[in-house]
């Protein structure tokens, strides 16, 4: 029977130690980063010295040590029963893929979900359409032939994450993904963050350029008997996607194309949204007018919605100003159930700066900048805390993936 070399993306969790211990018999080799868990006559481990390494540069690494034709890339905190790998190699003897992966049993503080994939085998390229591969693929435990993966030219070395939906995007129109449908592996949400950015980066960068709009992202649409419609709504479906990744400023772009290709409530509905998450009050309301075929009605309910918002931020800043930050941060969790845009987040990444949470602090100030990074208040404290924390690359690298490079 074939045995796989288990590329394991950081130190693995003593679970997924367990977890191989009872897969032994089909574990050629387990490869990590250096420093890696103690060696075992049962499973031999290979460190992998990859120093700063992230994202597609570390997984290259591990890839062009592995023995194995199959290798299994893991998150550090995945977990699976006996006969796991197994069953997954099966799926290879079954069908001719190119990677086979299970259903995922998300474990966080909130409890469990049971996350049931769909066959996906034979119709990948219609995957595209979608333009969240995420919802379709698990990246957080899929076991590939190394020879597609050769073939697909590795991973982006210049992506620190979302590598693997990436290589699957750029390589959709060959490879075969199979779902071991009866298989499952338990992933542990160690950490809740995740810099949807790089999302948003692969979608303009990858997907839209690379994949045709008419055939294969947007095949629904009456591109022949009414393409002003049928791009405009295009347009808008990318917005929104992008809008979904916080990636409000670019999504605004594709908005704004969408209502100057074919005028339409949907389009300006949803630019409205994204002006107000990223704190553009003032621009948002501009555009809340009857010239825009807004009713009067919809237009004063809008408006009030926007001020009150508006008003709630302002009060909440002075409250800061003033030193008021315990008061702030206890009806923070209020404040969030109506409004979750980027000034809420640049407020709570000062409170918890004030309060030496650096790390906390970090993240909603990242957060704030990934909704709105061309805003200078946000982008200052960013720079500062990174600057402090020793992670000026990491801010770098935001900065020119949302802005730095245009999507043309």
């Amino acid at each position: 029977m074939d045995k796989v070399s288990v590329l394991v993306t950081g130190k693995p969790s003593e679970e997924l130690v367990e977890s191989l211990f009872l897969n032994a018999e089909s574990v050629l080799e387990v490869v990590t980063p250096s420093p890696s868990s103690e060696e075992s006559s049962s499973l031999p481990v290979k460190s992998v010295e990859t120093g700063e390494l992230k994202g597609g540069a570390l997984l290259n690494a591990l890839v062009k040590e592995a023995s194995s034709d199959y290798l299994l890339i893991v998150k550090p905190t995945v977990s699976f029963e006996e006969e796991f790998i197994q069953e997954l190699l099966e799926e290879f003897e079954e069908n001719p893929a190119d990677a086979v992966f299970p259903n995922i049993i998300l474990r966080s503080r909130s409890g469990e979900e049971v996350k049931n994939y769909q066959q996906v085998y034979g119709r990948e390229v219609s995957l595209v359409a979608s333009l969240s591969l995420e919802d379709w693929i698990p990246g957080e435990v899929i076991l590939f032939k190394k020879e597609a993966l050769e073939r697909g030219a590795l991973f982006d070395e210049d992506l620190w994450d979302y590598e693997i939906y990436d290589f699957l995007y750029r390589n959709l129109r060959w490879i075969k993904l199979r779902l071991a449908e009866l298989s499952y592996a338990t992933y542990s949400l160690a950490d809740s963050f995740i810099d949807t950015a790089w999302r948003s980066y692969a979608l303009r960068k990858r997907v839209l350029k690379e994949y045709d709009w008419k055939r294969e992202l947007f095949p629904f649409l009456s591109w022949d008997e009414r393409p002003e419609v049928a791009e405009a709504t295009a347009l808008t479906l990318i917005g929104k996607r992008l809008a979904s990744y916080f990636d409000y400023l670019n999504a605004s772009d594709y908005l704004r194309r969408a209502l100057l290709r074919f005028h339409n409530q949907e389009s300006l509905r949803e630019l409205i949204e994204v002006l107000v998450n990223m704190g553009l009050f003032k621009e948002a309301k501009e555009l809340l007018s009857p010239v825009q075929g807004m009713e009067d009605g919809k237009i004063e309910a809008k408006k009030e919605r926007i001020e009150k918002l508006e008003s709630l931020i302002e009060e909440l800043e002075k409250a800061v100003g003033e030193g008021k930050l315990e008061e702030v941060l206890a009806v923070a969790s209020e404040v969030i159930q109506v409004y979750q845009g980027a000034p809420i987040h640049n407020l709570l990444g000062f409170i918890y700066w004030v309060g030496e949470r650096r790390e906390e602090a970090y993240r909603f100030f990242y957060k704030a900048v990934t909704m709105n990074p061309v805003d200078r208040d946000y982008l200052y404290n960013l720079a500062s805390a990174a600057k402090e924390l020793g992670r000026e690359e990491e801010v770098e690298k935001l900065v020119r993936i949302l802005v730095g490079e245009g999507d043309g």
